[in-house]
């Protein structure tokens, strides 16, 4: 959900005329909030669970260093694996203190497991729900700028709970839905007077069943006052084969916005994410819903900059008003399949037709190679093992960075010296 880069597009607007946005709201933030919607649109949806999450749980991903649990059982039961190091808590020497400071060891952190041992076996329990690999999120970011650490080649896929630990204690962007989603909001009068009526921000795991996603059938939409006006490719790479698919690519996005979320979510501006599988006796299967965001700057526009989204003139029929009460327990709104959905009437409305922009192979972000995603979020991998080796493990990797940097300035003076 949040903006860590920067659109491929270059902008000519400057930062004095940033995109001027309607007023946005708390409740706005958190309709987009996934334990929110998701009820509602769980036919649409990847299958999912949903964990709230303990005072003590976020403490945990807040801490610095990264303690694991020590009651993984998916271990395999061979003698050699026992005098093997762990890959998370490589053995670490006690290095002398150079201060009296340091004497003062900090008392040993609990491992989740001991810590808040409900909440672990529940994850516990969903990944096997789940079929024992899933994608961990909260309520409105993915952990991706961690899927370098993740031990299943650089994905967010976690078989355990200690996985989705590892994921969320090392991603920046978790940080966002914990300290920054309401960053954006406008405070109002009204919104003081009625604070005690606003619904308090409570944090979820969501644990959705895992799959490796074709990135070229991945979209964000915009909605404008009930009007689907934008689609854009989220895969930042040029992709010849999409170029035949347009038409099927609108219609099922298209398709899907107007049964299921048009009238029924309840802003009439905002953003969502689909993916389209491919079909088995057509190009393309229905259009899942993978998440929905606020029409706020903290959302990345991708192929379209923010002040043409809110340029865009709308049909002036179009319902600008919020549906209320409409929500979805009817028996029937539970029901699965894909015929269900096709077979529905599209309710094609030719008031708007909305526009899909794809990366074209001129384009110079389609070979732009010189950086893995999200690499301004990673870590030397040094760092991140002396972290997990607690307190002591950061003493030893300050004091071997130490003796490095001496040595390279001694080098250097060497060098200097040997020259005149």
């Amino acid at each position: 959900m949040p903006t860590f880069t920067g659109n491929s597009q270059s902008s000519s607007k400057t930062a004095s005329s940033a995109p001027e946005f309607p007023p946005i709201t708390r409740d706005h933030i958190i309709n987009c909030s996934y334990d929110s919607w998701f009820p509602k649109y769980r036919t649409s949806c990847i299958k999912s669970r949903i964990i709230p999450l303990s005072p003590e749980f976020i403490d945990y991903i807040r801490e610095d260093g990264i303690v694991l649990a020590d009651d993984d059982s998916a271990e395999p039961e061979d003698d050699e694996w026992e005098s093997a190091p762990s890959t998370f808590r490589p053995p670490v020497e006690e290095v002398e203190s150079d201060s009296d400071s340091d004497e003062e060891e900090e008392a040993p952190r609990v491992p989740p497991n001991q810590r808040f041992p409900e909440l672990h076996q529940t994850i516990k329990d969903k990944i096997e729900e789940l079929g024992g690999a899933v994608a961990p999120k909260l309520n409105w970011t993915a952990p991706k700028d961690a899927a370098w650490i993740s031990p299943h080649q650089n994905t967010i896929k976690c078989t355990s709970p200690n996985d989705i630990y590892l994921l969320l204690k090392s991603s920046n962007f978790i940080t966002y839905d914990l300290e920054h989603a309401f960053d954006d909001c406008t405070p109002t009068a009204s919104a003081s007077a009625s604070s005690s009526t606003t619904p308090s921000f409570k944090p979820v795991l969501v644990l959705r069943s895992y799959f490796n996603p074709h990135t070229a059938m991945e979209f964000r939409c915009f909605v404008k006052h009930r009007n689907l006006i934008a689609i854009s490719q989220r895969d930042l790479n040029y992709y010849e084969f999409l170029k035949s698919l347009r038409s099927d690519i609108i219609a099922r996005i298209t398709q899907l916005f107007n049964n299921k979320l048009r009238y029924t979510f309840p802003d009439g501006n905002f953003a969502f994410d689909v993916y389209i599988p491919e079909g088995e006796d057509e190009p393309l299967s229905r259009a899942r819903l993978i998440d929905i965001n606020p029409w706020a700057p903290h959302t990345d526009s991708l192929l379209f900059d923010w002040q043409e989204l809110l340029d865009m003139e709308v049909p002036e029929g179009a319902v600008l008003g919020v549906v209320g009460g409409d929500e979805e327990g009817a028996p029937a709104a539970e029901t699965d399949g894909t015929s269900s959905d096709e077979d529905e009437d599209e309710d094609e409305d030719e008031d708007f037709a909305p526009e899909l922009r794809l990366v074209e192979k001129e384009d110079p972000s389609a070979y732009n190679f010189s950086s893995p995603q999200y690499s301004a979020h990673k870590l030397p991998k040094d760092v991140v093992d002396a972290s997990m080796a607690g307190e002591g493990g950061m003493r030893d990797f300050a004091r071997k960075w130490r003796e490095m940097t001496e040595y390279r300035g001694n080098v250097a003076n060497w060098e200097i010296n040997d020259k005149d």
